[in-house]
């Protein structure tokens, strides 16, 4: 049995099973085209599907970190993302709010209006994400995407190099004042690495959640279908390949997974579906 511990803000949610984190996607580009909301009332929508399935967390991103996608501006996330975030907040004054950026500015104004989670792909690129981290006291997700959101070419990485990047990327934000128990590490499934590279990091998850709380982000991703090199199909859906790899996730000690099949990766936690 877990005994998970994750300090947000003034607040420390205790869990003992996996929490699942829905994803809701602002853009009009994110890899994934059921994630994709356009407008407040299109958010309000998902945000009440993805809670209805029994989503724990919702993590709401206003710019898309795929593979090759364009960065947008500051001023242009900070508007598809406000709007969205505030319907969502007075819908579910409860529910935890993560917030998918890499810019210390939009992270300061999603808490202020209500966030309070970060997903930082980038893992505190922005100097300003430190400033923001130390100052509002957010949980805090830590990424292993070295390759500038995976635009380079992919690579395999040992589990060792892996740790050793979020370890450093960690004390940077302690040494301000973050609390340890504030901050998820993830291991970057999908960024900059090779299928092979993915699954067995999946497989040496341990090596992770023996230090940390672990986040595994492998919803759909090119590595989880049959052919990796071919678009998402019915014929070559993700679908079964993000369920094999969120058994191996769970089995390996995973305290969260991020998902866009919520209804899926709850009957996966009940034991009520398999690969």
């Amino acid at each position: 049995m877990f005994d998970w511990r994750w300090q947000i803000k003034d607040r420390k949610l205790r869990f003992n099973f996996p929490l699942i984190v829905g994803i809701l996607n602002l853009t009009p580009d994110s890899f994934y085209s059921q994630s994709r909301c356009e407008g407040r009332s299109s958010a309000l929508r998902r945000a009440k599907k993805l809670v209805s399935e029994g989503a724990d967390i919702l993590d709401l991103g206003a710019e898309s970190t795929r593979p090759g996608a364009e960065f947008v501006s500051e001023e242009e996330e900070i508007a598809r993302l406000l709007p969205a975030l505030e319907e969502i907040r007075a819908a579910f004054p409860d529910i935890p709010i993560s917030v998918d950026t890499r810019r210390g500015m939009v992270a300061k104004e999603a808490i202020e209006a209500g966030a309070d989670i970060i997903n930082d792909v980038s893992s505190l690129s922005d100097p300003l994400m430190l400033e923001v981290a130390a100052h509002y006291l957010p949980g805090l997700i830590l990424t292993h995407a070295p390759n500038e959101l995976a635009s380079g070419q992919d690579r395999d990485f040992s589990m060792g190099e892996v740790k050793k990047y979020l370890r450093e990327r960690t004390s940077r934000v302690v040494g301000l004042g973050v609390p340890r128990d504030a901050i998820v590490w993830d291991p970057g499934l999908g960024f900059g690495k090779t299928p092979d590279c993915n699954w067995r990091l999946l497989t040496d998850l341990k090596e992770l959640t023996a230090d940390s709380l672990v986040m595994c982000a492998a919803s759909r991703k090119r590595f989880t279908r049959r052919d990796p090199d071919a678009p998402e199909s019915p014929s070559n859906s993700g679908l079964p390949g993000t369920i094999k790899a969120h058994t191996i996730a769970m089995e390996n000690g995973a305290a969260m997974l991020r998902v866009h099949d919520v209804a899926e990766a709850k009957k996966l936690l009940k034991g009520g579906l398999r690969v």
